[in-house]
């Protein structure tokens, strides 16, 4: 019992002194940065199936020779990470990033940012505010802010593109992922500070200036709180309650609510790929909506991230009415293993290389599973109308369930372009490489997943066969246009049909 009692202590000492170790202001030298670029280079070309894809190689070598240029003084983790971001997107892989090293994760967890206090969105290139946060009520939703630490609030928004990645030449990605995330994208690219100048237009279109912090936390009472009711989210930010929708089944990942306006018509609200028992899920789901008589599915994917190809896959059984391939190819690169020591996962890895997938002649992996031809499903089944919302937070595993069931002429598709690739993607098996000198670690996929559209890739989303864009009154309001598409859209065939 000694024993084990001065081995925990121990463990526990240099679990505390790792936390310790690590200083966000350290710098590392010139010579030690080159040497991770160089391997992080080397790592990319040998192992990404898509480097080239959207960026020819001879612009992509001249963006390492100029990054590599640009280290010409010692720098800390954050501006190396700075530095790396802006090179990282230009292969237009929303899969592929730059990561904190383990050592600063650790660290953060114990030191709170001091994101900007304030959440905001953009219409017709104008910033206004969503939410506040900060120690100035004042600054009410619809706010317009004009600047932010002297610079136009516009340039700074959009200045944030060039370290959101998305997949191809797509846009909505990257404005959906400001839009949820500014005041963490802010703090990180422009610097962490105790308080930020921001001036705004006042009611007589005046600007007036205010010094904002992040709002203190109240600390919590023993006596029994109050309930407070939540502010009304933003619509695009969070996806509004639906105020005619009775919900009849609600878990983390997904709901399932019937119109009260229209009875045949139900809501399945998907906001992850990444759910637990997909196969139990789903069969709940599809019960209801059969044993509820629902002619007209809504199947919301707006700000669904992907997850499990295999919940993706299931999902299309449960809806398509005929046999159908999601996947014309799936393969990686062939395979390098010198750059596989920088590189985590080895045990999944291992199973995706030589269990999963099929090594052929010239060292390429390539998984058939994912090309066979998958029927429907009988039971449980739907066969009604099938409406799909998107927006650019719909990506991955999402983004492909939509141009499956869009290209098999299964669903009509309503909202905003996805952020995810209409053609494929890069994914499946995603590792981290760890550079030796920084720690900084490179998140990238091994394999090509091609999906079933023939049709040239032109780098964009599944672009919607029914676009709505949002309005300033929506946002201020909560208002959800798409709906609103779908509803007209059935009245629309109600009256045909009649």
């Amino acid at each position: 019992m000694r024993t084990i009692f001065w081995l925990s202590l121990i463990l526990l000492t240099i679990s505390a002194c790792s936390r310790q170790a690590y200083n966000p202001q350290r710098t590392f030298e010139v010579s030690r940065l080159q040497k991770d670029l160089k391997i992080m280079r080397k790592g990319l070309e040998s192992g990404h199936p898509g480097l080239y894809w959207y960026t020819p190689k001879a612009q992509l070598d001249s963006a390492f020779e100029a990054t590599a240029q640009a280290i010409n003084k010692p720098m800390t983790e954050v501006e190396f990470r700075r530095l790396l971001d802006p090179l990282i997107e230009m292969v237009h892989c929303g899969h592929t990033n730059v990561r904190g090293s383990r050592g600063f994760e650790r660290w953060r967890k114990h030191h709170t940012p001091k994101d900007f206090p304030l959440s905001v969105f953009e219409v017709d290139n104008r910033i206004f505010v969503s939410s506040n946060l900060s120690n100035q009520p004042e600054l009410y939703k619809g706010k317009e802010i004009v600047k932010i630490e002297g610079r136009p609030a516009l340039d700074a928004y959009q200045s944030l593109r060039k370290i959101v990645i998305s997949d191809g030449y797509n846009q909505t990605f990257k404005n959906t992922t400001i839009l949820n995330n500014f005041p963490m994208y802010y703090r990180y690219w422009y610097g962490e500070k105790d308080t930020y100048e921001v001036t705004v237009l006042d009611s007589l279109q005046q600007e007036k200036n205010y010094t904002v912090q992040r709002k203190k936390e109240e600390k919590k009472l023993n006596a029994v709180a109050m309930p407070v009711k939540s502010a009304a989210p933003v619509t695009g930010q969070i996806r509004p309650a639906e105020p005619v929708m009775t919900k009849i089944y609600d878990s983390r990942s997904a709901s399932l609510s019937i119109s009260s306006r229209d009875s045949s018509l139900a809501l399945l609200d998907l906001n992850t790929f990444s759910m637990g028992n997909y196969r139990k899920l789903y069969r709940k789901l599809f019960r209801q909506i059969e044993r509820n008589h629902i002619q007209h599915l809504v199947l919301d994917l707006r700000n669904n991230g992907g997850g499990k190809v295999a919940a993706s896959n299931l999902l299309m059984r449960y809806l398509m009415n005929e046999p159908f391939q999601a996947y014309q190819s799936v393969e990686s690169l062939p395979s390098k293993k010198e750059y596989n020591r920088y590189t985590n996962e080895r045990m999944a890895r291992l199973v995706m290389m030589k269990v999963i997938s099929r090594k052929m002649d010239d060292g390429r992996h390539v998984i058939r599973s994912a090309t066979r031809v998958q029927k429907p499903k009988k039971k449980h089944g739907f066969q009604g109308d099938l409406y799909i919302l998107t927006n650019g937070g719909s990506f991955s595993a999402s983004s492909i369930t939509a141009a499956n069931l869009q290209f098999w002429k299964r669903a009509v598709v309503i909202g905003r372009e996805t952020g995810g690739g209409r053609n494929g993607c890069t994914a499946w098996a995603i590792p981290y490489m760890t550079l030796p000198e920084s720690q900084v670690r490179i998140r990238f996929p091994l394999f090509k997943a091609l999906t079933a559209v023939t049709d040239p890739n032109q780098g964009r989303g599944v672009m919607p066969d029914h676009p709505v864009d949002f309005t300033s009154m929506d946002f201020m309001g909560n208002l959800d246009p798409d709906m609103e598409k779908v509803y007209e859209l059935i009245q629309k065939t109600t009256l045909v049909k009649k």
